[in-house]
């Protein structure tokens, strides 16, 4: 389900000046969602404790001409734990999904995925990370306690259950849900799956509905993947290949286009 719950969003900001500061702690100060903000010029990072997802905080940031990078995500109380999904899939449907446990009863999922068809699509834990078959070897929707398929909100459901996301007119779907059966601990290793078409709950008549939600096909996924709370990720420059923090948001994770022939290695 939705939630108004606020996180802690850790992004480095590109910044040199005292007006950037000023700009930054602007434009977020006065948004309805941000609950405190902190900048920190010196390490170019800025703090902010609200309940809009990272994706909407990133864009208030870069209005003001800064680019800028989420680095980690953490809660309130002590850390629990956080996630993240690279998901990608047919054609030019990809996004991150993050998940972050806020307490032992609820995790917050925080995603933004593009490329989708306008409307309604299914979104589930599978049991396995495996990718070898691309989706199709990720395993039936995680379910330990043997249950039929359901709502978030049913307690008769998978674990897995996330019910829907929906894309708007542009393909992009950006969403913030809170979940009370999800624990971090138990999702790591295991695939994040969002399907063509709209999972009907576990409420329509097709022989499916029980089991998947009629969902369609699996249109794209990635293995959830044990990711930095707030503080955790000192990376400014990739080890393995010379790509800085800001180049690597524009390029893939790894293979064809991740490293530019030639290029100098930048420096932060």
């Amino acid at each position: 389900m939705d939630t108004n719950r606020t996180a802690k969003l850790e992004f480095a900001v590109q910044m040199s000046c005292g007006s950037c500061v000023n700009a930054v702690k602007s434009v977020l100060e006065k948004e309805p969602g941000v609950e405190a903000v902190h900048v920190d010029l010196a390490k170019e990072q800025v703090l902010v404790e609200t309940a809009l997802t990272s994706l909407q905080v990133q864009s208030l940031i870069e209005s003001t001409g800064r680019r800028a990078v989420l680095k980690g995500m953490g809660g309130t109380e002590t850390d629990l734990g956080a996630a993240v999904a690279m998901v990608s899939g047919a054609g030019l449907v990809q996004g991150v999904v993050r998940f972050l446990q806020l307490s032992q009863e609820r995790c917050l999922i925080d995603g933004t995925i593009d490329g989708l068809t306008p409307g309604a699509h299914g979104l589930h834990v599978h049991e396995l990370g495996d990718l070898t078959q691309d989706c199709r070897s990720c395993g039936d929707h995680f379910n330990p306690f043997r249950k039929q398929h359901g709502a978030p909100q049913d307690s008769e459901r998978h674990v897995g259950d996330l019910g829907n996301i929906t894309a708007g007119p542009d393909g992009r779907a950006s969403f913030r849900l809170e979940d009370s059966q999800i624990k971090v601990w138990d999702v790591i290793g295991r695939s994040l799956v969002v399907d063509s078409g709209e999972d009907d709950l576990g409420r329509g008549n097709h022989l499916l509905s029980k089991i998947t939600g009629n969902s369609g096909e699996r249109l794209a996924c990635g293995i959830i993947a044990r990711s930095a709370g707030l503080f955790q990720n000192p990376k400014q420059i990739c080890a393995c290949d010379g790509v800085t923090l800001w180049e690597e948001r524009d390029r893939p994770i790894a293979g064809k286009g991740r490293k530019v022939p030639d290029a100098p290695t930048a420096n932060l």
